[in-house]
């Protein structure tokens, strides 16, 4: 049966065929292997929305994954295209590594045995490193040493405790994990948790992503933050809630701790940050901390608020980090350059400004429903006390949200605008997409 993942693999191989013919036939234009991915990713789109079911012995789908797999491919076609309208003449190598970026990312999402999880994971952070890496410069080199190092280091984790499991339960798919020897197998989990949290950015596992989202090429922080950082999360809900025994008072209280600490130090940190980008990836931390809350529920309602959520922010955070590239491009790096926003780009400075209102959790974007709903699953368990201490951590959260937007509706200053890369029009275009899916997903609510 057709699958988004064949497609998506078998694309990448065509995709290997047109480099080596246009390289043999001498054309140096490589707009035909460009527009090619960007097809593959459309396609692969389509397929998921009407084949979207894969049952294999390591592979297969739950209520959700359809969902989740489509806006992944959404969101990535989204980041293409606005990478491919900013540079036509990119390297092939770039197209190649987000083709595999985003199949790791639906193989996550999928995933029936750890091994194949483990395996995915680690399709999605090579070929980030790579993205990191693409442009040569020395910060990004910084940068991407950084998620190398760490990224390997929680790799080699994550391997020692499914080797735990395995030497507990004897099996590693997800539906044998319920005959277990404990004394092996609580590490195992223990160990696991470390390294997802290191792909979800949870406290205290998030400190790469600051600098790496900083020295990023803007679409490539689109891509980290938003497809990247959901299947960190989605693999979080498909280990503790599909596969291990976890589902006791204890464990849920360790998690909401543990997501509450990571939206009080992001939010915290990001009061300090002077730099945009900076404070952009400090909110994208504290986001994905809104989304495991829901996780940390460990029942349906739990799962299906923090399926939304992770909804929410991923385009948020998509639509935020491609219209702060435009901006980035013409040197507005710090706060007090907000103000100088609208004259380089009215249309992206409103779906900037858009995109931090869902954040800051605004009716009616999604991202108001979506915190309404991890509220809700809260309650609903008896979790006041939590409640409580989440409301108080979201008004303190929505003091540097309001810091950026008090910045940016400042009297303007004197500005010449810069030559912006590739077509204005077409990137607009393309956020403007991205911000009515920020209205469109409410819809979802209901379902």
């Amino acid at each position: 049966m057709i699958n988004s993942e064949y497609v998506l693999f078998a694309g990448a191989l065509v995709l290997i065929l047109i480099d080596f013919l246009r390289k043999t036939l001498g054309v140096e234009s490589k707009k035909s292997l460009h527009y090619a991915t960007l097809i593959l990713l459309f396609l692969a789109f389509i397929v998921e929305l009407f084949y979207g079911d894969m049952n294999l012995p390591f592979f297969s789908s739950t209520q959700y994954t359809g969902f989740i797999n489509s806006f992944i491919l959404f969101i990535a076609l989204a980041i293409y295209a606005f990478f491919l309208v900013d540079s036509e003449e990119h390297s092939a190598f770039m197209d190649f590594l987000f083709v595999f970026a985003t199949l790791g990312a639906l193989l996550v999402v999928i995933s029936s045995n750890l091994i194949a999880l483990a395996v995915s994971i680690e399709l999605i952070s090579l070929a980030s490193y790579g993205l990191v890496f693409f442009q040569k410069s020395d910060r990004r080199m910084e940068g991407a040493m950084k998620f190398v190092v760490l990224g390997f280091l929680s790799f080699v984790i994550m391997l020692f405790g499914i080797s735990l499991v395995y030497s507990g339960s004897g099996t590693l798919d997800f539906t044998g994990l319920s005959i277990i020897n404990y004394v092996p197998f609580i590490g195992g989990i223990a160990l696991l948790m470390v390294g997802l949290s290191f792909k979800s950015t949870i406290v205290p596992f998030h400190m790469w992503a600051p600098d790496v989202y900083e020295a990023s090429n803007g679409t490539v922080t689109a891509f980290l933050s938003s497809v990247s950082k959901t299947a960190g999360l989605v693999a979080m809900i498909r280990v503790f809630f599909y596969a291990f025994p976890v589902s006791s008072q204890f464990v849920s209280i360790m998690f909401i701790i543990l997501a509450i600490s990571t939206i009080f130090f992001s939010s915290f940190l990001a009061t300090v940050q002077d730099k945009i980008k900076r404070i952009l990836a400090y909110s994208s931390i504290s986001q994905a901390g809104f989304a495991f809350v829901g996780v940390s529920v460990l029942n349906t309602q739990g799962i299906s608020s923090a399926v939304f959520y992770i909804f929410t922010f991923a385009i948020a955070d998509a639509l935020i980090f491609l219209s702060y590239k435009i901006f980035e491009d013409n040197k507005i790096i710090y706060k007090k350059d907000m103000p100088l926003m609208p004259a380089v780009s009215k249309i992206a400075t409103i779906c900037f400004f858009i995109g931090i209102l869902s954040l800051a959790g605004f009716p009616p974007t999604m991202g108001f429903f979506g915190k309404l709903l991890i509220f809700s699953a809260l309650l609903q368990n008896g979790y006041i006390t939590y409640v409580i201490a989440l409301f108080v951590i979201l008004l303190f959260s929505t003091f540097y949200y309001f810091g950026l937007l008090r910045e940016l509706i400042l009297e303007k200053s004197v500005f010449k605008i810069q030559k912006i890369s590739g077509n204005l029009h077409a990137k607009e275009a393309i956020l403007i997409i991205l911000t009515i899916a920020l209205f469109i997903g409410v819809i979802f609510v209901g379902l």
